[in-house]
């Protein structure tokens, strides 16, 4: 007997520690609960970091914190069994046995009532978007992944960030929702992205320093990314692919000096040697690449051009624009860039379309601005050649000749007078305008009707494709003012950037061809 009561004694003890141990194991097996994650609450005034709780394995926020930021009031209702949260005449119960609230007398339901802690009342993250913004009335958008808080109509795109390393270059891949209009600018250490938006709510890869991108940061201003630029660095490309899905994808391809120069060499045509053949001239194609590119700035001198409720002149804008253009495609591009004017004087019609042809460009862009008799219409827009309205021109006026060539023998060439210089480059011209139309759609307001036909005078004579860009109405006072801001003509600078890149894909082998034929493609 006294040997049995001797085994229960030890059986017990080591019960207990087999319990012991199964729940230490079951504590091992349960999934770690998420950690508490502070919100960033972005209002046109500003932001601030709202602390958040794991409260009853639900993420909350103390109803104190939402009083500071919002300027609520809150008291304990005994009658009602639970909150009031008061916003100027707006009053919301929150019962503290229910998961619902009532707002002016609608029911909101909510993922769990509120709770109080030792450190005050808590409600779920819920209430933010689900009531906050009916009492405020104001739209609040809660994104969940990121944990941010947008507080009225913020522009604030997703902008999530890839790369892919080889061959001498970088390639980083932006992919923005919803599309939002951007500029790059670049010195010796950075490239700096600039988002026509309030903030970002931005993803970025955890990527490793490389001789080309050391690292991809948050630049100084919400809006702004930074590519820290490595020892191998000599230049980038950058093209833009936009989606009907409501996602552009922004590309920017960071190159080294060997791949450079190995871009330089493909796109650099071959000189045919004394005694080799030189092709049949047959007729007049657009070129195979596009190396000269000439910016015609509309009117100048005595010739204002339109002129604004203020005093605004078209000749002045036009200018501007193309003087940012020009700085923008010679140094992203590398291109030739020949202007028409480039101070504030006279050139004839007749004569803008004759630097092009002696420059012997491959585009051709004349910028303008709108007017109209009444101050309502407004928006960009974009128009090529029609040739059955200016001077009563047709495919058929050209004509073949022959003229002798060195070594003897004859051969056949497409003589086309002045007026008919366009009418081999109308397709490729149209093609253009509707790349413009379309990358103007995407950043600026535009005219509703699409890039059209016109019988314009300084398109005529041009031997190339040739577009007109009217870049919005100076009769509009809004459009006005507009017109000549820095950043809204920057803006206009980069859909007519795009636009060109886009044109380049079409019309030659893109520098990248991974970049050129995966991701442009006209919206």
């Amino acid at each position: 007997m006294a040997r049995e009561r001797l085994t229960h004694r030890v059986r017990w003890p080591r019960l207990l520690v087999l319990c012991l141990l199964a729940t230490v194991l079951q504590a091992t097996d349960r999934p770690a609960q998420a950690q508490p994650q502070s919100l960033t609450v972005m209002m046109a005034t500003g932001h601030q970091t709202l602390a958040a709780a794991q409260v009853n394995d639900r993420q909350m926020v103390a109803l104190g914190d939402l009083a500071s930021v919002f300027g609520l009031s809150v008291q304990e209702d005994s009658l009602a069994d639970g909150l009031t949260v008061a916003y100027r005449d707006e009053v919301v119960v929150l019962p503290a046995t229910q998961n619902l609230a009532s707002v002016g007398g609608r029911i909101v339901t909510l993922p769990s009532p509120p709770v109080r802690t030792s450190s005050g009342w808590y409600v779920p993250i819920e209430f933010l978007d689900r009531v906050l913004g009916l009492v405020i009335n104001t739209s609040i958008e809660r994104r969940q992944q990121s944990g941010l808080v947008i507080v009225g109509n913020l522009r604030v795109p997703t902008v999530d960030v890839g790369y892919t390393v080889g061959n001498g270059r970088v390639q980083l891949i932006f992919e923005v929702t919803p599309p939002a209009p951007y500029t790059i600018e670049e010195d010796q250490q950075h490239l700096l992205v600039k988002f026509d938006a309030d903030a970002l709510d931005l993803s970025l890869p955890e990527a490793a320093s490389d001789s080309l991108v050391t690292s991809i940061q948050r630049g100084t201003e919400p809006s702004w990314l930074t590519i820290n630029l490595g020892s191998e660095y000599a230049t980038f490309e950058s093209a833009l692919r936009n989606s009907v899905t409501g996602t552009s994808t922004l590309l920017v391809s960071v190159l080294s000096e060997g791949v450079t120069n190995e871009i330089t060499a493909t796109n650099t045509p071959s000189q045919p040697s004394v005694n080799e053949t030189a092709p049949p001239l047959t007729e007049l194609t657009t070129p195979a690449v596009v190396r000269t590119i000439v910016l015609d700035p509309g009117h100048g001198g005595d010739d204002h051009g339109a002129v604004g409720p203020s005093g605004v002149l078209e000749k002045q804008v036009a200018l501007q624009v193309a003087e940012r253009l020009q700085r923008a495609i010679e140094s992203r591009l590398g291109l030739r860039v020949v202007m028409t004017r480039n101070d504030d004087r006279m050139v004839r019609l007749d004569e803008r379309a004759a630097i092009a042809n002696n420059n012997k460009a491959d585009l051709f862009i004349s910028l303008h601005a709108n007017a109209a008799l009444t101050p309502l219409p407004a928006g960009a827009g974009v128009s090529y050649l029609s040739l059955d309205d200016a001077s009563g021109t047709s495919r058929e006026g050209s004509d073949n000749r022959s003229v002798s060539v060195l070594g003897g023998g004859l051969r056949n060439i497409e003589a086309v007078s002045w007026e008919m210089a366009q009418i081999s480059h109308i397709d490729q011209s149209a093609m253009f305008a509707a790349i413009v139309d379309a990358q103007l759609r995407t950043m600026v307001d535009v005219r509703p009707s699409r890039s059209q036909a016109a019988p314009l005078r300084v398109l005529i004579g041009a031997n190339m494709p040739a577009v007109l860009v009217e870049l919005g109405f100076l009769s509009n006072p809004n459009e006005e003012q507009k017109l000549t801001s820095a950043s809204f003509q920057e803006t206009l600078v980069q859909a007519l950037f795009q636009s060109i890149v886009g044109f380049r894909v079409h019309v030659e082998q893109p520098i990248s061809p991974e970049v050129g034929n995966a991701f442009w493609e006209e919206p």
